[in-house]
C-alpha cells in the first residue's frame, strides 16, 4: 500500500479497487453548481474500458464495507491458522534492538588500533560505514515485517469491530487506522447492484 494512503483524510483511500478494470479507486469530491453540499465518490484511475467503469458514492462503499466486516471478520479469524504472534513480534523487536546496539558500538572500534597507519584507519572507516549501511537496511526490512503483521490481540479486535455501532462512533481517521490493522484491500464491482464487495484480509 502506498505510504501516503496511510495518512489520507478518507479511511478507504488506497484500499478499494475495481473488479472490472483492476484499477485502484481514488476518492474525489464533487459539488453541484450554486450548492454548498459536496459529495464524495470513488472512481477508478486510468480505466481503459469503454465505456469506463462508473464512479460510486463513497458512503455507499463505506457502509457496505462495514456491513461485510461485521459478517466476515470473526469467521475469517476463527478459520485462520495464525502463528504465535506474541513470540514472533518479540523476536523481531529484539533483532532490531540488537542491530541498533551494534551500530552504536561500531564507531568505538575505530579507536582501538591506536598505532594503525592512516591507510588502515581509512579502511576501517570504510568498513564501519558499510557495516552501518547494511545493518540499517536490515533494520528497515525487519520494521517492514513487523508493520505487516496483524495485531496480536486479533481475536479480541475481531469481536469488537464486528459490532456496527463501533464503526459509527469512529472518526474517519480512526476508521482508517482500524481498516489497515487487518485489511489488505477491498474489491467492488461498480456494475453490480450489490457492488459484489469482497474483502482481502492480511492473514
Amino acid at each position: 500500500m502506498p505510504p501516503r494512503t496511510a495518512s489520507a483524510p478518507r479511511s478507504l483511500a488506497g484500499l478499494v479497487h475495481c473488479a472490472h478494470c483492476g484499477q485502484t479507486m481514488t476518492v474525489t469530491t464533487v459539488s453541484a453548481p450554486r450548492r454548498v453540499e459536496k459529495y464524495l465518490y470513488l472512481r477508478p484511475t486510468n480505466c481503459d474500458r469503454q465505456p469506463q467503469c462508473k464512479s460510486i458514492r463513497y458512503e455507499r462503499v463505506l457502509n457496505a464495507t462495514i456491513e461485510r466486516i461485521c459478517t466476515d471478520l470473526s469467521l475469517a479469524v476463527s478459520q485462520a491458522n495464525l502463528p504465535n504472534l506474541d513470540g514472533f513480534k518479540a523476536k523481531i523487536s529484539q533483532d532490531i534492538s540488537d542491530k541498533q546496539q551494534t551500530i552504536e558500538r561500531l564507531p568505538a572500534s575505530l579507536g582501538e588500533g591506536i598505532i594503525d597507519s592512516p591507510q588502515e584507519k581509512l579502511r576501517q572507516r570504510e568498513t564501519v560505514y558499510l557495516q552501518t549501511y547494511k545493518l540499517k537496511t536490515e533494520i528497515s526490512q525487519l520494521q517492514d515485517r513487523l508493520a505487516a503483521l496483524p495485531p496480536v490481540n486479533l481475536q479480541a479486535l475481531a469481536q469488537t469491530v464486528s459490532i456496527p455501532q463501533f464503526w459509527l462512533d469512529l472518526s474517519e481517521s480512526e476508521r482508517r487506522f482500524y481498516f489497515r490493522e487487518f485489511m489488505r484491500s477491498i474489491s467492488i464491482d461498480p456494475q453490480a447492484a450489490n457492488l459484489d464487495l469482497q474483502l482481502q484480509f492480511i492473514f
